[in-house]
């Protein structure tokens, strides 16, 4: 079965129009919420089998890393040995609306995204994170950074425990920007978009201010950042917090401070071909092996000003799906595991996840590490936002939409209201499911 990308390409290549992709992106999404799926087969095993499944999207870099832990737990001979089940993220949603319907086959472990989770649980779909920490107390609020536990709250009780957090980050090059004397920039910490701009008639043909990742990711630092936030955005993305920012990014290409709409950003900026790289926290190990370790710094994700600094961090949380004919020893078996990977998270820390726990953000090792600059100091992670917001999600949904307006594709206007038609909609499909 096929699948459709970010940019609406369906997976066996095949280039569909924007909106036919768009609009039949949001049917699948419709057909998701509902859970009218095609069952599929068996992933979970019999109840009796003397092992934990576990569901998550670690398709990267930190599958392998994952494995690791799973491993090192797994070689202690727990009663219940752990079977690690990867699949991609649009798949993972979907098969648990599958099992959840038919009642069969319903994994012992999940890690999904805030936004996600708080859809499931609107859904009564889950059980409380109280289901763990009876086993495993140290599995509590005060042990985890507050925004990370918040994004784990419903209607006053957690329903998760917090694993790793992740955004875009802004990682630069030592040797460009000494050689054309930017030091200044990086001062207070903050990258902003005014002082890429500050960089027109500085840099070389060839040579540009910023690199994009992923953009619509960024734009949620980039909406705090310029005053607002994800509860009020949704509901009207013709707003000037989202306006303002975007007009700021499209500004920038039209100085040609930003690397082509067709460039590969990860590409551009390990070539040295771009002073700074809006590239996503994984991505430190790939920029360190490629420009040397000692030559790329990070920054805080993208700013549109100072007066409201404002990292906004994408979160993944264990989740235990509801199960009526889970055995409680299979529970606290669950939660065992999750308190291993707790005390050991230090274990996979060279992918670049950001972690939510004091255990580890307090740890001196960690604090060498180049996505610690997001939580090392007192102010940074008061910078730290979050947000588990039941419709917050969707405001990433039009990722070409975001591009189309940096690169002029579309009007500014002609592109905040399709943003926001894709937004009123999807809210709309929700609330009918």
């Amino acid at each position: 079965m096929g699948f459709f990308n970010e940019e609406g390409r369906w997976g066996g290549g095949l280039r569909l129009p924007k909106q036919v992709g768009r609009w039949l992106k949001l049917l699948l999404s419709l057909i998701a919420a509902l859970g009218m799926v095609v069952s599929t087969s068996a992933c979970g095993g019999a109840q009796s089998q003397k092992v934990l499944y576990f569901w998550n999207g670690l398709t990267g870099d930190d599958g392998p890393a994952m494995q690791r832990i799973i491993k090192a737990y797994n070689d202690r001979n727990p009663e219940y040995k752990v079977v690690f089940q990867p699949m991609n993220g649009g798949d993972l949603t979907t098969k648990i609306y599958s099992v959840m319907q038919t009642g069969r086959n319903i994994p012992d472990l999940v890690i999904n995204d805030s936004f996600t989770a708080s859809v499931l649980q609107s859904q009564g779909l889950l059980n409380p994170s109280e289901t763990w920490t009876k086993y495993q107390p140290e599995l509590k609020e005060s042990n985890f950074l507050p925004q990370a536990w918040q994004n784990t709250v419903n209607n006053g009780k957690s329903y998760g425990i917090p694993l790793y957090m992740f955004q875009m980050a802004i990682y630069y090059n030592k040797d460009l920007i000494k050689k054309y004397g930017l030091e200044s920039i990086l001062d207070d910490g903050l990258v902003t978009t005014d002082e890429i701009a500050s960089m027109k008639g500085k840099l070389p043909k060839g040579v540009y201010g910023l690199c994009l990742g992923n953009l619509p990711w960024a734009m949620m630092s980039l909406l705090y950042s310029a005053g607002g936030n994800i509860e009020d955005g949704v509901k009207d993305m013709t707003a000037d917090e989202w306006r303002k920012p975007l007009k700021a990014l499209r500004d920038l290409n039209d100085q040609g401070m930003l690397s082509p709409i067709d460039s590969d950003g990860e590409q551009v900026f390990a070539s040295g071909h771009s002073v700074f790289g809006m590239l996503g926290t994984w991505a430190q190990g790939n920029m360190s092996k490629t420009l040397g370790k000692d030559k790329v710094g990070e920054a805080n994700t993208l700013q549109y000003g100072t007066d409201h600094p404002s990292n906004f961090l994408y979160q993944q949380s264990w989740l235990q799906l509801k199960d009526k004919n889970r055995p409680e020893e299979r529970v606290k078996a669950a939660a065992d595991f999750i308190d291993f990977v707790y005390r050991n998270w230090m274990m996979w820390s060279d992918v670049g996840s950001i972690s939510p726990a004091y255990r580890d953000l307090n740890n001196p090792e960690y604090g060498k590490l180049i996505q610690a600059s997001f939580t090392n100091g007192k102010r940074e992670r008061e910078w730290i936002k979050t947000s588990n917001y039941l419709y917050g999600g969707y405001a990433t949904a039009g990722w070409g939409s975001f591009t189309d307006i940096v690169y002029s594709n579309i009007s500014l206007e002609d592109g905040l209201k399709t943003l926001d038609l894709m937004t009123q909609g999807q809210i709309q499909i929700q609330e009918q499911a």
